[in-house]
């Protein structure tokens, strides 16, 4: 099915992409590829977790008990939406900072917020 909707052109949008492309063995060209965890990603540091970054971008925890495909596919679209909007209004590159600079903070622990530099959590 993957190959089907590769040769028609779709765009996968996902999160860590790349490897599960090569887990089934199939090539994608880069051209049909939207892959989260590179566009929150910061030359030279480490790359989020899907998880991290729901929680911290969109508000919301996931994959708390078990691991779920879809959960994990509509927080990509989620996340993929948040950058472009955050993009057209010029507020990307402060909130990716804004991002690495809490996740330093809290070791990348989920639910650690910085009352002193965190807004708070609506």
């Amino acid at each position: 099915k993957v190959r089907l909707l590769m040769d028609r052109g779709c765009i996968f949008v996902g999160h860590g992409l790349r490897e599960d492309f090569r887990i089934i063995n199939i090539s994608v060209p880069p051209s049909q590829i939207i892959d989260t965890s590179f566009i929150y990603h910061q030359p030279n540091q480490r790359y989020i977790s899907l998880r991290y970054l729901t929680n911290y971008v969109l508000g919301r925890d996931m994959q708390q008990e078990i691991h779920d495909s879809i959960e994990d596919a509509r927080a990509a679209y989620d996340l993929y939406t948040k950058a472009l909007s955050l993009r057209e209004r010029g507020k990307f590159d402060e909130y990716l900072t804004s991002l690495y600079s809490h996740g330093h903070r809290t070791q990348f622990k989920l639910r650690v917020r910085d009352e002193e530099n965190d807004p708070p959590v609506n």
